[in-house]
């Protein structure tokens, strides 16, 4: 049996099931551990298709695991499906969810005569803007059941061979005392200086760190009325760097930065975890020649990366790469600028789904050739060994 071909026409006449789920998640956009429409609809279809299917993984209601076949090796699909506060589906989590649904039922109708098995990970909030974000970090036990994990994601153009920041996203709130802020100023402790200071701080900081490093926020909340002097303020702060080590380095600096404040101002002050920590990805050359090969298959070819691209952003994908060979296959959807207004629309355009339908068949041939050949997968693990090595 062909059994690209076989999965290629499986995906192609699932395709406009599959077009459906992405217009109808991107339609009704859910905050990451609120996304029970966009679960719900993702389970339904898997389980049409003969996925067995656990809900309520790791304590997230909206989190589940769905597996179809009964061998080896174990293939892992990820899908993401939160939105954005204010912007809706700007980072195109509506493709990553339905590109998963589509490589998981075509690769799901011949897995037995594989004798592997595929599993789709329902990871929910993704987004570091929730309390408690990052689903596969939560969920990340589960995860490592499979060889190899993979997902794709919108962008601007094609490619596979890149990193990411590891980050922190941290809360920090200052508290003071109120007073009137023209009559008795000298009764007060103002709370929003301690936050003004603290960026100021961070302003600073910026000319002393690697250029790689990420340091950026808002304030959440400033006071309350301009006559009177604030006794609570606080911001949400992200800290992003190359790695682990530098990424504590760097957090410790600001945290020296917000004590500093609140000796200056005499605000107390307290750091929370908004999200939890979500370390640097680690390339797969292997793996990403395999994805751009299979991307090929469908008649789309881009540039060989000879080297892995750094991207200042981050994901919890990247603690999954530090457990298993991951990839994580980016489309082009043409120029986009995600986490905007541009991005909201570009994410469901006829562009958009035609990039995903092949990203999602290119997912589903790089796990057949990684099921197919012992010795393509034993080079992209072995590749995942060294570079955990070099990493430490």
């Amino acid at each position: 049996m062909d059994y690209k071909a076989a999965t290629g026409k499986w995906i192609d006449d699932y395709t406009e099931e599959i077009i459906g789920v992405s217009k109808r998640i991107h339609a009704e956009p859910e905050l990451g551990h609120q996304e029970f429409k966009a679960s719900k609809l993702l389970v339904e279809e898997l389980e049409k298709h003969g996925f067995e299917v656990k809900l309520g993984v790791a304590g997230m209601k909206t989190a589940f695991i769905a597996r179809k076949g009964d061998g080896s090796p174990k293939i892992g699909i990820l899908a993401e499906y939160d939105c954005l506060p204010g912007l809706g589906h700007a980072c195109g989590h509506n493709l990553i969810a339905a590109s998963a649904l589509g490589a998981a039922v075509g690769l799901g109708e011949i897995i037995d005569e594989l004798c592997a098995t595929v599993i789709v990970y329902g990871t929910p909030a993704e987004e570091g803007v929730v309390q408690n974000a990052g689903g596969k970090v939560i969920m990340i036990d589960e995860i490592k059941e499979a060889d190899v994990s993979m997902m794709i994601h919108a962008g601007p153009s094609w490619g596979s061979y890149s990193t990411t920041n590891a980050r922190e996203s941290f809360l920090v709130e200052f508290h003071g005392k109120s007073s009137h802020a023209g009559a008795a100023p000298e009764k007060g402790v103002n709370a929003l200086e301690g936050v003004i200071l603290t960026f100021q701080g961070i302003n600073a900081l910026r000319q002393h760190i690697n250029r790689d490093i990420r340091i950026h926020g808002i304030i959440k909340h400033g006071g309350d009325s301009p006559n009177t002097i604030p006794d609570y303020a606080s911001a949400h702060l992200y800290v992003r760097a190359p790695s682990m080590p530098m990424l504590d380095e760097t957090y410790g600096r600001v945290k020296a930065i917000i004590k500093g404040a609140e000796l200056a101002t005499g605000a107390t002050s307290k750091v929370s975890q908004v999200a939890n920590t979500y370390a640097n990805k680690i390339p797969n050359k292997v793996l990403s020649n395999l994805f751009r090969e299979n991307v090929g298959l469908g008649g789309t070819d881009y540039p060989k990366e000879l080297t892995p691209k750094k991207s200042g952003a981050s994901t919890d994908f990247g603690n999954v790469s530090q457990e298993m060979p991951a990839l994580s296959g980016y489309i082009n959807i043409g120029d986009v600028t995600l986490h905007s207004p541009n991005g909201t629309e570009m994410t469901c355009t006829p562009r958009a789904h035609e990039a995903m339908i092949i990203g999602a068949k290119a997912l589903a041939y790089t796990a057949i050739d990684l099921i197919t050949d012992s010795d393509v997968l034993e080079n992209v693990k072995e590749e995942h060994r060294k570079r955990l090595e070099e990493q430490d």
